[in-house]
């Protein structure tokens, strides 16, 4: 019997989050809870201690992606999970930013992944700043990757998101 949509979507992202964990970050990130939020304007975003265990003993990172943006290919999609997880690698192993969301040592570890950081989504645009997304590198890391899970039959169980009005 199948899985329902919703399982088999999270299973996907969690197996993607694992791979990407120990093939481009040598298995250092801890588990997070993945979720799918709607955030206007927003692919995914990550909350640091979201969520808290029972007795305040544990804390579990947030790594939202919105569903809204599911109508593009896997690559795309898994981008946005990669770039949440540079998030959770400067949460965990580097400095926090103070001001801007995403600094420069956040611009760096995303290029050593395979992203590249920009403001317009294009070559050019600024790498640093409050609102950055990214492109894929041209044959880096993130881009190998997914080239071998996809040869390995690997596929996001996703449907497009779509708001209800």
């Amino acid at each position: 019997m199948a899985k329902p949509i919703p399982a088999a979507e999270y299973e996907s992202f969690q197996r993607a989050y694992d791979i990407f964990n120990r093939t481009l970050f040598d298995g250092s990130l801890p588990s997070v809870m993945i979720t799918l939020q709607r955030h206007a304007r927003s692919y995914g975003y990550f909350h640091a201690g979201k969520f808290v265990g029972r007795g305040r003993k544990a804390v579990t990172h947030e790594l939202a992606l919105n569903p809204d943006h599911f109508g593009r290919d896997d690559r795309a999609i898994l981008s946005t999970l990669l770039h949440e997880m540079v998030h959770i690698w400067q949460e965990e192993h580097g400095k926090p930013p103070r001001r801007a969301y995403h600094d420069r040592q956040w611009a760096a570890k995303m290029k050593e992944v395979g992203l590249q950081p920009s403001d317009t989504g294009a070559p050019g645009g600024k790498e640093t700043g409050q609102r950055v997304t990214h492109y894929v590198i041209t044959g880096g890391p993130f881009e190998r990757q997914v080239k071998q899970l996809a040869a390995a039959g690997f596929a996001l169980a996703v449907a497009a998101g779509r708001r209800e009005g």
